[in-house]
């Protein structure tokens, strides 16, 4: 059995399909995905289609990033609403689902976003989408801290070392350099699809990992 990590997906639905076949996940693997599937690429729909046909078939926890909270917030609320369209990338994800906008947004996607889960902890890792103060366990964190600080927290710093001993996989904190950004008690797989950057999917046990774009190309690497 492998634990396979995705990051922020950002609407990158042929990266995604590409790292999937690239992945070649089996019935016995655990694939957490780290949130972050909608804004800036340019098929929000498809992405959130695929998580939702392929949970169907394989263990698969999807966690909630900030911008599905956005998302969300943007249906109730016209201030989000207007700030997710003009500044976060509504506005692509928005076009992804057809001319009448949240109208076009079935009842089964607002489901599925409302399913994603906070964190998932396993034995040696705990999987967020963005953070984890050191001294909090992991069900006692607030929401904000999971959801939307920053890895490099100009206040904080990085992480410290959880108190669990385990070792946080996230993403959120976007790496201009394309590649995961491993501190040993804290690795952050965010490279940036939806800004040119590269999709990764991440072999937790072995730190080996795969990377795609939307240009059709495959690399791989070492943590």
């Amino acid at each position: 059995m492998r634990t396979l990590a995705i990051s922020d997906i950002h609407g990158c639905l042929d990266p995604l399909l590409t790292l999937w076949k690239t992945l070649d996940p089996q019935p016995e693997d655990h694939i957490i995905f780290l949130g972050d599937y909608v804004d800036r690429g340019p098929d929000s729909k498809g992405v959130i289609d695929f998580l939702i046909e392929q949970s169907q078939k394989f263990r698969i926890d999807c966690l909630c990033g900030n911008h599905e909270e956005k998302f969300v917030l943007s249906r109730i609320d016209k201030t989000d609403h207007a700030h997710w369209v003009d500044v976060w990338g509504g506005q692509e994800t928005l076009d992804s689902y057809g001319p009448n906008g949240m109208d076009d947004v079935p009842e089964e996607h607002w489901q599925f976003l409302l399913r994603n889960k906070p964190y998932v902890e396993t034995d040696t890792h705990i999987f967020v989408h963005a953070y984890l103060e050191a001294e909090v366990p992991v069900n006692e964190q607030l929401p904000y801290t999971l959801v939307h600080q920053k890895f490099n927290h100009p206040f904080y710093g990085p992480p410290k070392p959880h108190c669990s001993g385990k070792v946080m996989i996230c993403g959120h904190t976007a790496q201009k350099s394309h590649v995961p950004l491993n501190i040993g008690h804290a690795v952050c797989i965010d490279t940036d699809p939806g800004r040119g950057g590269w999709l990764t999917g991440l072999h937790v046990e072995t730190g080996h990992y795969f990377q795609t774009n939307v240009d059709g190309e495959v690399r791989e690497g070492d943590l």
